[in-house]
């Protein structure tokens, strides 16, 4: 009888350290995704909240060619 509760209080004990060990190593794991996911503030100008600042402005000299076609109205048949 000795002998199965030395064992039984032994698997109690390493079921309990594991269960520690993993909570640990689990809130240690995403603890490092939280502060990777968090967006880190620019140098520079800071910005007021809603202010927006475009850094790239489009090419603005699209040129239309005439001799692409026409357009030609169509009716969908159902």
């Amino acid at each position: 009888m000795g002998v199965f509760l030395k064992i039984v209080l032994i698997v109690i004990i390493v079921i309990w350290l594991l269960k520690s060990v993993i909570k640990y190593f689990l809130r240690s794991f995403i603890s490092s995704f939280t502060t990777i996911q968090q967006p880190k503030p620019k140098k520079g100008k800071i910005r007021k909240q809603g202010e927006v600042h475009v850094s790239k402005q489009p090419p603005r000299d699209k040129k239309i060619r005439e001799n692409v076609g026409e357009y030609i109205d169509y009716e969908e048949i159902k």
